[in-house]
């Protein structure tokens, strides 16, 4: 009757360490335009934020726990149309203009000390390719495509979703994980209790 009180109990706390550590993780996706006339490059990063220096300036080499995912599409240049994933990056640069910024909003317009994070003022956010014909940063905030050979293309924005296309999603906070934990542990106790008695 003890191991099996024993086992339960472990497996319980086995769980619980299972569900806390993702809660740990902290993935922050953010959605960027580049444009320029008819050049757009269009896509998405994915940080673990919890790996990143905010305020502060990261200069990440590919590949790094910091960059969960990165896709970018280019439409509209001369040259270096097309879809590239993180594999086409050898680096990402994403400078907070020594403010913290809120990554849950649109980040064009925060305050930093240097002024407005943005192409007009503080900060950068470029991408740093490993060849053509994927983009590549040409200068803070600018994006050129085929390697940098072809359009140079601002930021224009970069944010979440708009609020519109966004999906919540519930989590569970470390209390309610604790509970949780706890109530499969006592659920398990009593399930290894009612089959000792039938044996």
């Amino acid at each position: 009757m003890r191991i099996g009180t024993f086992r339960a109990a472990f497996m319980g706390l086995a769980l619980f360490a299972a569900m806390v550590t993702p809660a740990m993780a902290a993935p922050v996706t953010l959605y960027f335009t580049f444009a320029n006339g008819g050049a757009t490059a269009v896509g998405s990063i994915t940080f673990e934020s919890t790996l990143i220096n905010n305020p502060g300036s990261n200069n990440i080499a590919l590949p790094n726990a910091a960059v969960l995912g990165l896709t970018v599409t280019v439409s509209g240049a001369a040259a270096g149309n097309g879809t590239f994933g993180i594999g086409s990056f050898a680096t990402v640069l994403f400078d907070t203009g020594g403010g913290t910024l809120n990554l849950s909003q649109n980040l064009i317009g925060q305050a930093t000390p240097g002024g407005p994070w943005g192409p007009s003022s503080a900060g950068d956010f470029n991408l740093f390719s490993t060849g053509p014909p994927a983009p590549r940063g040409v200068d803070p905030f600018i994006l050129g495509a085929n390697n940098g050979a072809d359009d140079s293309m601002p930021l224009t924005r970069m944010g979440p979703l708009p609020a519109p296309t966004s999906v919540a999603v519930p989590t569970l906070d470390e209390w309610n994980l604790v509970i949780l934990a706890l109530l499969v542990g006592m659920a398990g106790i009593v399930f290894v209790r009612r089959g000792n008695r039938r044996g």
